[in-house]
């Protein structure tokens, strides 16, 4: 039996998205702070991939300095990897999987088996090393959660102060994008991107009554984890009210044919900031509307 969520509590959950999502995000986030909507003020933040670096960005009050860096990168160790075509990504996607029947977490697992045999470029603790030029080490204060999966298992993680690892290597593990760079370690295990659960995580907020999910494109149904629409509808039938903001179409024109490129940042974050213009009002809406009981049963969106 689910518990409901607890009315007084909100949250946000940034997705994944690469370079670009998070330039994107960032854009998103800073014109919609320039509108007056405290999103600082979440009780409670969730990121995943892109969105772990965005929402610990928000958590440390340094959000106007990320968005003027997309636009003019500053030097960084940051290593641009090779591109790989979407379908080509796939289809290694789909050979790692294998045949089901399955669980998602043995598909996780075997993602991670795939991934770990990735040895070129960087290594993690230069990836690390990367992070750590924007992040600092300790945890903000306000509550983080960064998701991971680990690598050889298939576990799902969701990282928090609460642990043993510092801040950016828990960034770096969630960022950590399968055939693309080798899995990150975290103490005795090691981990791959928490998008290969699900591109949001947005379940991860079911305890909170008010969810506003920032994600850079819609999710499809996926044998390793709960999609977006699955999550919203799930926690909207619980109780919870869920608001949800997804990339448009100038926006991921944006992207590029490359999230990963560091000539996607400054595009992204310019459409970030546009869209946040487009979707102010009813983000405010969502956010402050006070008169508004926070436990409702809101059906999804059309």
């Amino acid at each position: 039996m689910s518990i409901a969520p607890d009315p007084e509590r909100s949250a946000i959950v940034f997705g994944g998205g690469g370079l670009a999502g998070i330039a994107w995000e960032l854009g998103l986030l800073q014109g919609l702070l320039d509108e007056g909507i405290p999103l600082d003020d979440a009780d409670l933040v969730v990121g995943t991939s892109a969105g772990s670096m965005v929402g610990a960005i928000l958590r440390f009050g340094m959000v106007s300095q990320a968005f003027d860096q997309q636009l003019a990168p500053p030097p960084s160790s940051y290593v641009e990897p090779p591109a790989l075509p979407a379908d080509e990504y796939e289809a290694r996607y789909r050979a790692a999987l294998g045949a089901p029947p399955m669980t998602e977490q043995v598909a996780r697992a075997r993602i991670g088996d795939a991934a770990s045999r990735v040895t070129h470029g960087p290594s993690d603790d230069e990836r690390v090393a990367t992070f750590a030029q924007t992040l600092p080490d300790a945890w903000p204060d306000a509550p983080l959660l960064v998701t991971a999966v680990d690598a050889e298992d298939g576990t799902f993680r969701t990282f928090s102060s609460g642990d043993d690892i510092r801040l950016p290597r828990a960034v770096a593990a969630s960022c950590c994008v399968p055939f693309v760079w080798s899995p990150v370690r975290v103490h005795d295990r090691t981990y791959i991107d928490g998008g290969v659960r699900s591109v949001t995580n947005a379940d991860v907020a079911a305890g909170c009554g008010r969810v506003l999910v920032i994600a850079c494109r819609d999710e499809v149904p996926s044998p390793t984890g709960p999609a977006l629409d699955a999550a919203v509808a799930a926690m909207r039938a619980n109780g919870s009210r869920v608001e949800v903001v997804v990339a448009d179409a100038g926006s991921q024109a944006a992207f590029g044919d490359n999230s990963l490129a560091l000539s996607s940042q400054a595009p992204s974050a310019h459409a970030g900031r546009i869209q946040a213009g487009v979707v102010a009002e009813r983000v405010r809406s969502f956010w402050l509307d006070a008169d508004e009981p926070r436990l409702t049963r809101t059906q999804p969106a059309p």
